[in-house]
C-alpha cells in the first residue's frame, strides 16, 4: 500500500505544472504582471483636475500625455513579435516589465517637481514597455494553456487587467486628497508597478520549472503528447495573437467554431499548420489578400476603440464640470464601467457564438454606443445624480461588446496565414486612433472654452466634446451597416458561426 502511495506521488511530481493546480497560479500571475500597467495608465485619468491646475495645462497638453503612450505603438506592430522569438517570452517579460518600473518611476520624479516635459518622456518609455509586455503575456499564456480551457484564460487575463484601472480611478483621487502631493499619488502607482513585475519574476520562474518538467513528461508520454499537441497548438497560437490591449476571452472560441465547418481532414491539418505559423507582425505583401470586410471592420473597431478609451481620459473632469461631482466621487463613478464590462464580457463572448448573425450584434455594438454619448450630452445635473452612472453602464456594454463581439470577427474574415498581419495592421490602426483623438477632442474642449459673453465655460468644451463623439458614433454605425450588407451580400463570413456539434 505504502509502495503503491509512493508510486503515485513520483508520477505527480513528474507531471508539468500546466497540467496540475499550478496552472491556475500561473493564470493569476499573468493577469496581475499586467495590473500594474492598466492602473499606471490611467493615472492622469484621475487626477485630470489636479495636473491642470498645479501644472498649468490646457486639455490639450493634458491629452498629450495619453497620445504620447500610443505614438510609439504605432510603429511597434511593424515589428511584432520578431523581439520575443528572438530573446524568449521569459527575458522579453523581465525586460518589458522592467521598463514599465523605469517610465513609471520618471513619472514620478515629474509629479514631484511638476515637470511637464519629464512626465510626457515618462509616459513615453512606459508606452513602449506596456505593449510589448502585452505581447509576451500572450506568449507565455500560449504556451500553457490548451484546448477549452484557452477561453477562460483570455477572460481573466482581460479582465483582472481592467479592474487595475478601476482600482486607480477608484483610489487615487482619494490619496490625493489626503496627501495633496503629486508625486506620492504617481509613487503609489510605481508600487503597484513593482509588484506587477514581481508576479512577472514568479511566473518566469514556475514556467522555466514547467519546460524541464514538460521535457521530461514527453520523454515518458511521446503518444499523448503528441495528440495533445496536435489539437491544442493551434488554439495556443491564435491566443497569442488576438491577446491585445482591447482583446477578448472569446477570440479562440470563434475561430474554433468557424474552423468546424470544414469536415475534410486534409484542409483542416492545412489551416493548424498556417496558424502555426502566423506571427503577430506586418507582411507588406498580404496587404493585396485583406479584403472589404476586413478593411470596414478594422475601421469600426478603430473608431470604437476611439469612442471608449480617449473619453474615459477626461472622464472625471467631464462628470466634474457637467454633473456636479467632486474629483473623489467622479473617481468612484467611473470604475463602473470597467467592472461591468469584466463581469459582462465572457456572457456575451458566449452569446455571440451560439448565433449566426455577428455582422448584426456589430451594428447594435455601433448602436449602443451613440445611445451612450447621447446621454452623455442630454443628460445634466446641478448636483451630484446617480442618473449620471446610466451611460457609464452603458459603456461598459459597449466595451463587453467591443471585447466579446469585434475583436473575434478579425480571424474570421482573414485567412489563418494572414491573421498576423491582420491583428499587426490592427494594432496599427488602433494606436494612431488613440494618439489623435485626445488631441482632437482636447484642441475641441480648448477652442469652445470660451462662451459668447467672453467667459471660461468648461460646460461649453465638454457639451462639444460631446457633439464630436456623437458624431463619430453616428459615423462608425454607417460603417457598420455597410459591412453588414457587404458580408449579406458577399461571403458571409461574420454569418455562418454554429454551435458545435461533433
Amino acid at each position: 500500500m505504502q509502495l503503491e502511495k509512493d508510486s503515485k506521488q513520483s508520477f505527480l511530481y513528474q507531471l508539468p505544472l500546466q497540467k496540475t493546480w499550478m496552472l491556475w497560479v500561473a493564470l493569476a500571475l499573468a493577469c496581475f504582471l499586467l495590473f500594474g500597467d492598466a492602473y499606471a495608465f490611467d493615472n492622469p485619468m484621475a487626477l485630470q483636475s489636479t495636473i491642470q491646475t498645479e501644472m498649468n495645462l490646457n486639455n490639450v497638453q493634458f491629452n498629450m500625455l495619453y497620445s504620447i503612450y500610443s505614438a510609439p505603438n504605432i510603429i511597434l506592430p511593424f515589428f511584432g513579435g520578431i523581439l520575443i522569438d528572438k530573446i524568449g517570452v521569459r527575458v522579453s517579460i523581465l525586460i518589458f516589465s522592467s521598463i514599465l518600473i523605469l517610465g513609471q518611476s520618471i513619472v514620478v520624479i515629474g509629479g514631484y517637481t511638476l515637470s511637464y516635459g519629464t512626465m510626457l518622456a515618462g509616459r513615453c518609455i512606459f508606452g513602449i514597455g506596456s505593449e510589448s509586455l502585452n505581447a509576451a503575456q500572450a506568449a507565455i499564456m500560449s504556451q500553457w494553456f490548451q484546448g477549452g480551457q484557452v477561453s477562460l484564460a483570455l477572460g481573466l487575463c482581460l479582465s483582472i487587467p481592467k479592474l487595475g484601472s478601476a482600482l486607480n480611478s477608484l483610489v487615487s483621487p482619494q490619496i490625493q486628497a489626503s496627501h495633496g502631493e503629486l508625486g506620492f499619488t504617481f509613487l503609489v502607482g510605481l508600487f503597484i508597478v513593482i509588484f506587477s513585475w514581481g508576479c512577472g519574476l514568479v511566473l518566469i520562474y514556475l514556467d522555466k520549472k514547467n519546460e524541464v518538467l514538460m521535457e521530461k513528461w514527453r520523454e515518458l508520454n511521446p503518444e499523448e503528447e503528441n495528440n495533445e499537441h496536435k489539437e491544442a497548438q493551434p488554439s495556443a497560437q491564435e491566443m497569442s495573437l488576438q491577446m491585445r490591449k482591447s482583446e477578448t476571452s472569446e477570440s479562440e472560441r470563434s475561430v474554433s467554431l468557424l474552423e468546424d465547418e470544414d469536415d475534410d481532414n486534409d484542409d483542416d491539418e492545412k489551416e493548424e499548420e498556417a496558424a502555426h505559423e502566423a506571427k503577430e507582425e506586418i507582411k507588406l505583401s498580404d496587404l493585396k489578400h485583406l479584403d472589404g470586410s476586413y478593411w470596414i471592420l478594422s475601421c469600426i473597431i478603430m473608431l470604437s476603440e476611439a469612442l471608449f478609451v480617449p473619453f474615459l481620459d477626461n472622464g472625471n473632469a467631464f462628470f466634474q464640470v457637467k454633473f456636479g461631482f467632486s474629483q473623489q466621487s467622479a473617481g468612484v463613478l467611473l470604475t463602473i464601467p470597467y467592472v461591468f464590462a469584466a463581469c459582462v464580457t465572457p456572457f456575451v463572448g458566449i452569446y455571440s457564438d451560439k448565433i449566426r448573425q455577428r455582422s448584426l450584434l456589430i451594428v447594435l455594438t455601433t448602436v449602443i454606443f451613440i445611445i451612450t454619448h447621447l446621454c452623455l450630452l442630454l443628460i445634466y445635473c446641478d448636483s451630484a445624480c446617480g442618473v449620471s452612472a446610466l451611460p457609464l453602464l452603458s459603456l461598459g456594454i459597449c466595451y463587453s461588446f467591443y471585447s466579446a463581439i469585434l475583436i473575434p470577427s478579425i480571424p474570421l474574415v482573414v485567412k489563418a496565414q494572414m491573421i498576423g498581419t491582420a491583428f499587426g495592421l490592427l494594432g496599427v490602426m488602433q494606436n494612431t486612433a488613440l494618439a489623435l483623438f485626445p488631441l482632437i477632442t482636447g484642441s475641441l474642449y480648448n477652442s469652445h472654452l470660451i462662451n459668447e459673453e467672453g467667459q471660461v465655460d468648461p460646460f461649453q468644451g465638454y457639451v462639444y466634446q460631446s457633439y464630436f463623439f456623437v458624431g463619430v458614433s453616428c459615423f462608425n454605425f454607417i460603417i457598420a451597416i455597410s459591412l453588414y450588407v457587404f458580408d449579406k451580400n458577399g461571403s458571409k463570413k461574420l454569418s455562418r458561426l454554429k454551435s458545435k456539434s461533433k
